[in-house]
């Protein structure tokens, strides 16, 4: 029997968008910032934040909501060996 092709877990599933959107802010400091460091149309992240779908715009998202998760998992790992 075939499985069912598995979804890859986004690292923003389960994110409120306003927590994406801030992570976002918190590395480039605007959304049209981080638009124009991707070479990405302006309402790429709105868009996607709504369902609509766009490779590039996700690829871009996942990349520095990755590294955002990372470092916060990092962070909270540390002070619990303390």
């Amino acid at each position: 029997m075939d499985s069912p092709p598995r979804e890859t877990q986004k690292p923003y599933a389960g994110l409120h968008p306003e927590d994406v959107k801030a992570a976002i802010r918190k590395k480039f400091g605007t959304i049209a910032k981080f638009h124009e460091a991707h070479n990405l149309p302006p309402r790429g992240v709105q868009d996607v934040l709504r369902g609509r779908a766009s490779r590039r715009v996700q690829d871009a998202m996942d990349q520095v909501l990755s590294d955002a998760c990372g470092r916060s998992t990092e962070v909270d790992n540390s002070s619990a060996a303390a």
